[in-house]
Formats: C-alpha cells, structure tokens, sequence
C-alpha cells in the first residue's frame, strides 16, 4: 500500500513470501513513458519500393504488396528484338509451335511463288516464235474455221480501192498470239453476226500479213463498199487519244506495201489503185489518228477523197477507164 511519501518513487521492488523473482510495481506515469519511448523507437514508413516480391515481412507482420506495373511505358523503352525475345520468352510451348508452323508456311509459299516467277519468266524467255511463213500466213496457218465467202463480181476486177482499218482489240507481237486472236475473233463474228472475219487481209503488230477472207472475196468491213474494195484491218487500237493505244512500226508498213505488190501482180489490184481510211468514206474514227497520219504518207493514199458518197456501180462508171494516179 502506498502512502503519500511514495508518490515520488517511480517504483518498488519488493520480494513477497515465496516468491522466486523480484516483482515490478509501476503507476500509470511510467506505462505512459514506456509506451512513448516504445513508439518513438519503431521506424516510420511512408514509401516502400519492392522487387519480385509480393509480400513483406515488416516488424511482426507479414504485409501484402500491391505491384502496378506500367505495360505501355515499359513496352516503349524495349527495342524490337528484345520486345520479340520478351513475348517468345514467356509464351507457352504450344504458342511458339503454332508460331514456328505459320513461320514455315509463310516461308514455304514465298518461295514457291519466287520459284514459279523466275520459271515463268524463264519459260518466256526461252519461247521461240516460229510461224510457218516469215510474214504471210494464210487461213491454214492460223487455223481458221472454213466458211463459204462470196465472190467479188468480175465486173468490179480488178479492183481500184484499199479501205484500212483497225480492228480496236488487244495488240499481238508473236505469231501464236497473233493466230489465237484471229481465232476468237473469226468465232465471235460467226457466232454474232453469222459470217466470216471482215477483212480481207490482217496486219500483226509482229509485222506479219494475215489472212482473212483473202483476195477476190466480198468482205465485210465497210458498208456500202465491201463489193468493190479490198479491206486490210491492222490489229490493235490506234486512237492516240486512248492510253494505251498501238504504234504503227516500220515493218507493218513494209509488209503492207509486198501484200498490196502481191495483189497488183496477181491482178486482183489495179496498179494505180487508191489507199484510203474507213474515216474518209463513213463517219467513223477507224482507223485511229495514229494509223490515219501513217497511211496519209502513202504514194497511193487518195488525198482527193474522190470514192466519198458513191456506190460501188458509180465508182465504176465514174473511174472504170480513167487514170487514178493523184
């Protein structure tokens, strides 16, 4: 029991009847200090940076840690390769299998389809254009179709007129491209139409002279003057207004001038026959500026435009025992 002369003792230490150890008496002053000295000797935390961990062992306690990790940022500062080896590296077996297989596809069909390129452009390298004539290929050659064809009439041989054309399609610079496109046209015509190729003569970008209907035969290539006339379609489009039109080459020219030779020699032709464009007896734009400007330079080219508006009976009555030379 204390009295009022203990006040100022903080504490007694008394041993009581049997008691093995010394006991401790403390009033609530020296509890208040003790507990203030306790807290002022534990640390304070106010930021705690943790690595590959989630969770610390701070004092008695086991505290868990929340880790934020920021992708976007951390993506940012990665190069390429390493980003690469960071995704390989923690995806699973199955995923990089999957991988690797579409890896090998990819580079599996590149292969295949550079391997084809280069044969093909082999391939066409190595193509030799053979026809069976140097430049005059007649129906056989080309396997045309037969077709039974009306006869010019004897009184309009030999003839005093060449109409030229061009024939609008895909231009041809080999033989059997050349060939083949005769074949679809002769088809498209007959199944169309109901008769034969118009032309008489055909003229090959590849500078060959390709047979139609053929000498002495009534075409169908201008109307109005396919009964007195000879008519000679170059293929391809010559309108140079279009993108990609056909240029006249020197050799188109020089195999015309033998097939007009030849039809003069054979008699089919009269050796002061006239040259003219579709565009100079109907209103059309055949046979392509380009063509036209060509054909315009021609010693025979009709510059008086004589034939425009006749029929065939008035160009023979009007031209039948005259000279034609310009």
């Amino acid at each position: 029991m204390w009295t009022e002369r203990d006040n100022g003792n903080d504490a007694i230490a008394c041993n009581g009847p049997g008691t093995a150890n010394p006991v401790v008496l403390m009033d609530d002053r020296i509890l208040a200090a003790a507990s203030s000295s306790m807290a002022a000797s534990t640390p304070q935390v106010s930021n705690l940076n943790v690595n590959k961990s989630s969770r610390v062992h701070i004092g008695p306690k086991f505290v868990s840690v929340t880790q934020n990790v920021q992708n976007a940022e951390m993506i940012k500062e990665l190069s390429l390769p390493k980003y690469l080896w960071d995704v390989v590296k923690n995806s699973s077996r199955t995923e990089r299998l999957s991988c690797a297989a579409a890896l090998m596809v990819l580079i599996t069909c590149i292969t295949l389809i550079i391997y084809f390129t280069v044969q093909t452009t082999k391939s066409a390298d190595l193509f030799v254009d053979k026809p069976p004539h140097e430049w005059r290929i007649t129906r056989e050659m080309w396997l045309a179709q037969p077709y039974n064809n009306s006869l010019i009439v004897d009184s309009f041989n030999p003839l005093m007129l060449v109409v030229v054309q061009h024939t609008v399609s895909s231009p041809c610079s080999k033989f059997v491209i050349c060939a083949a496109q005769l074949r679809n046209m002769q088809h498209y015509f007959i199944g169309t139409y109901n008769y034969d190729i118009p032309y008489n003569f055909l003229i090959g970008n590849d500078g060959r002279v390709y047979e139609g209907r053929g000498w002495n035969i009534e075409g169908a290539h201008t109307f109005g003057y396919n009964r007195c006339s000879v008519g000679i379609g170059f293929i391809g489009d010559y309108r140079e207004e279009m993108p990609n039109h056909s240029r006249v080459t020197e050799a188109q020219m020089n195999r015309t001038l033998m097939l007009l030779a030849e039809g003069v020699q054979s008699g089919y032709l009269r050796d002061d026959f006239l040259v003219v464009g579709a565009k100079d007896l109907r209103d059309t734009a055949s046979p392509g500026s380009i063509l036209y400007n060509a054909i315009r330079k021609l010693p025979n080219y009709d510059r008086k435009n004589r034939f425009s508006n006749l029929t065939c009976e008035q160009m023979r009555d009007a031209f039948g025992n005259s000279s034609l030379i310009n």
